[in-house]
């Protein structure tokens, strides 16, 4: 029996004590105790209602960990196909850091971001050391080299650590859930600035005018998405779609800069700058990814099947990590290919860095 059904039967026994209280002030010897306040009374006595069966139903409930769709509250349904396997309100930050320790249908969904964003944030060394530990060096190598490869990483552990977090501790309460969920997607939008401000400082290493404009159009990009984001309307379940696609269009954005580059290098010199087969590959697994969320594939096709493992949402994060893991070889490749090739045509403010 729900642990609601109690409080009411708790709250109905006082409901009767008033309403017989007022009787007996008006005279009528507590007979007019309302007939729905006795049926509950008599429902109560029945089961078995004594304080301490009601005790001892109450504290079954509170050792429960795990709950179906129907058992949670409505601020917490968001997917009605995962029909089972949530950790309900807990109003508690240590509760919600216990269930790290059982598994229910958001374990995936955090481990797969928390062990890598741990993991990159802990190599990164705060994105200070990476350069002397992670990055290859080159005679032509310069303090900017590094800085846009640790930014990278700096972006993806942001990404991931947040998102972990929103996870673990979206169970704690609304308001709660809500301001995770803000701290996501400004997350996303760290890594996408951060992936793409890498690629055109790369790409476009021998023009820095070109490589400013096209970044000043991410920063602008992101910036929108980061105020869309933080909009409280924006949250609801009913954005999710809009959500998506929104960052589809932004990730889109870094189409531009390869098109100019074909179309003022040639094709042949500017898959050679952009590393495009890496690009293709990383693009179409965030795409994918983000496509099988916005549309939650494979848990609509059956419900309840996938609550624990492999709904659409982990998927995602599977594909995000995919794609992380694309990009940070892309980077190199540039670091490996270019470096030297460019290193005379430079910017003086990059050959000042030279190390």
């Amino acid at each position: 029996m729900a642990s609601g059904e109690l409080l009411f039967r708790e709250s109905s026994l006082r409901a009767a004590d008033d309403e017989t209280r007022e009787g007996l002030l008006n005279g009528n010897n507590g007979i007019t105790a309302s007939t729905s306040s006795c049926s509950v009374i008599t429902a109560t006595a029945v089961n078995g209602g004594s304080n301490s069966e009601l005790n001892n139903r109450e504290e079954n409930i509170s050792k429960k960990k795990l709950f179906t769709w129907d058992e949670i509250p409505e601020w917490q349904r968001d997917n009605h196909y995962i029909r089972k396997g949530y950790v309900r309100e807990t109003l508690s930050f240590e509760l919600c850091l216990d269930s790290l320790s059982y598994f229910h249908n958001e374990s995936v969904n955090i481990y797969t971001h928390l062990i890598p964003g741990f993991s990159v944030l802990l190599s990164l060394g705060f994105f200070l050391i990476a350069g002397k530990h992670f990055i290859p060096a080159y005679a032509s190598t310069t303090f900017l080299d590094y800085f846009f490869i640790d930014l990278f990483l700096f972006g993806l552990s942001c990404c991931l650590s947040l998102s972990a977090g929103f996870h673990c501790f979206k169970c704690h309460s609304d308001p709660i859930l809500r301001l995770g969920n803000k701290f996501d997607y400004l997350g996303i939008v760290t890594l996408i600035v951060t992936s793409m401000v890498g690629i055109i400082y790369y790409s476009y290493i021998d023009h820095p005018a070109i490589a400013y404009f096209f970044a000043s159009i991410t920063f602008i990009l992101g910036f929108i998405c980061s105020i869309i984001s933080i909009k409280e309307k924006f949250s609801h379940p009913d954005f999710r779609a809009i959500r998506a696609f929104m960052f589809i269009i932004f990730g889109l954005s870094g189409v531009f800069p390869v098109l100019y580059g074909i179309h003022t290098f040639g094709w042949d010199e500017s898959v050679k700058r952009s590393s495009l087969n890496y690009l293709i590959m990383e693009g179409a697994l965030y795409i994918t990814g983000a496509l099988l969320y916005a549309f939650r594939i494979p848990e609509k096709f059956n419900p309840g099947k996938y609550d624990f493992i492999g709904h659409s949402h982990q998927i995602f994060h599977l594909f995000v990590i995919s794609a992380a893991y694309c990009h940070w070889h892309q980077l190199i490749i540039f670091l490996q290919l270019f470096i030297n090739k460019f290193l005379s045509k430079r910017p003086s403010f990059v050959n000042k860095y030279n190390s």
